[in-house]
């Protein structure tokens, strides 16, 4: 035993001179901030490490894999079951849907609004000659027993008449209950059929959408119809579009509120924003017949510019020549509204509320202000009040003399003047 423990102080003085050495080459070769003689080196050894995790393996991790596994199959098939049981349930709901025979419930009930609606007016007629037939022996002053015999007789049909009219108001009522609990059904079995085409639907919309966007990229159309062809072979030929030349506002147009400026303008902004959209367009390389459809609708949109703007000028000039006209009749009744000294005339009294009239443009006359008409100084014709309106002064009547009518020309006399 003293040997053994000998060997083992022998082989440990080795092992540390022979660490001492290491220490030594280290220090020589190495900064001494990377060296560490302090510090114990350790060894990876492949096999132990193999070993060491053999021996830790669980059987957890293979149980959890298989485990999700199973819910995922599981709930495939519950889901799958389930949404074919509401398939089903759908397809019957729709049978039952048919079984319920709700346009019969409703013709039905039609019929019986329509016989509820002869049986009151039935009734209605039945009163009616009732109060006739009184009315008619009062005024030949017939005696009692004649009243009191043909009270009874209508009273015995007013009732059966009334009865008839509350059978029927019972089974409409019936009618309209049996309605009502039918289409409560109906909303229920619509509903899920409703959701059922829903699924069906999305899955079918999505389909074209995809079929559709292919198309429309894929293709341009090529025009069949024989007029549309002509017109594309036309179109094909054009090389340049005039444009017509836009005039500005007439000052006319909004003097005589005719159409503001801000509509003329939005107008006018809308016929260079379809220029534009058509500039854009036919800027896109299209193929087949779109490219010439184009071509042809810029064509005609400012052919149609230019001829309203042909016809916006003839208005114009109509316009201006009828303002010449209505200034010529002005001037004559101011004339003769200061040569005979009146306050004004009748002009078109067709309109007893609206009466077109005219007045001295030398008076200051406020809306509300009454007046009276003569035909002759002495002759008085009616009372009015006078406003205005955006073509000028009118007036409405208040009163009218007996046996008196206004007419063109009858002369306005103020109140207060």
């Amino acid at each position: 035993m003293g040997n053994e423990d000998k060997v083992k102080r022998d082989r440990n003085v080795e092992k540390s001179a022979d660490a001492q050495d290491l220490v030594a080459v280290k220090s020589r070769f190495l900064p001494a901030d990377i060296g560490d003689s302090g510090t114990k080196s350790e060894v990876y050894a492949l096999d132990k490490e193999f070993a060491a995790t053999a021996k830790n393996r669980s059987w957890l991790f293979w149980l959890l894999t298989f485990g999700f596994l199973a819910v995922i199959v599981g709930s495939t098939f519950v889901i799958t079951r389930f949404v074919q049981g509401r398939h089903n349930r759908v397809e019957l709901a729709i049978l039952e849907f048919e079984e319920i025979k709700l346009k019969d419930i409703l013709d039905a009930t039609r019929n019986d609004e329509k016989n509820l609606e002869l049986a009151r007016r039935e009734l209605e007629t039945l009163r009616a000659k009732y109060r006739e037939t009184l009315a008619e022996l009062k005024e030949r002053r017939a005696n009692e027993s004649e009243i009191a015999k043909a009270r009874t007789d209508y009273s015995a049909k007013i009732a059966a008449q009334q009865k008839i009219v509350g059978d029927y108001e019972q089974k409409v009522n019936s009618r309209h209950r049996e309605m009502n609990e039918g289409v409560a059904k109906v909303e229920n079995m619509l509903s899920n059929h409703e959701r059922l085409m829903k699924l069906r639907l999305d899955k079918q919309q999505a389909e074209y959408e995809r079929k559709i966007a292919d198309l429309i990229l894929k293709y341009n159309p090529n025009f069949s119809d024989r007029e549309l062809k002509k017109l594309v072979v036309q179109e094909r030929l054009t090389t340049r579009i005039k444009e017509p030349v836009l005039a500005a506002i007439p000052p006319e147009f909004t003097r005589e509120k005719i159409v503001t400026k801000e509509k003329f303008d939005r107008l006018r902004t809308e016929q260079a924003e379809m220029r534009h959209l058509l500039a854009r367009l036919r800027q896109v390389p299209y193929i087949n017949s779109v490219a010439p459809a184009l071509t042809g609708i810029e064509r005609r949109n400012a052919e149609a510019t230019g001829q309203y703007e042909a016809i916006l000028d003839t208005l114009l000039k109509t316009l201006r020549r009828k303002n010449a006209l209505i200034g010529n009749y002005r001037l004559a009744l101011k004339d003769l509204a200061e040569r005979e000294r009146e306050y004004g005339y009748i002009i078109d009294a067709r309109n007893p509320q609206k009466m077109r009239i005219y007045l001295n443009p030398s008076l200051r006359v406020k809306a509300g202000l009454k007046a009276n008409i003569f035909r002759k100084d002495d002759e008085y014709i009616a009372d009015i009040e006078i406003f205005s309106d955006s073509d000028g002064a009118c007036a409405k009547v208040l009163k009218i003399a007996d046996g008196k009518t206004i007419a063109s020309f009858d002369k306005i006399y103020l109140e207060d003047r």
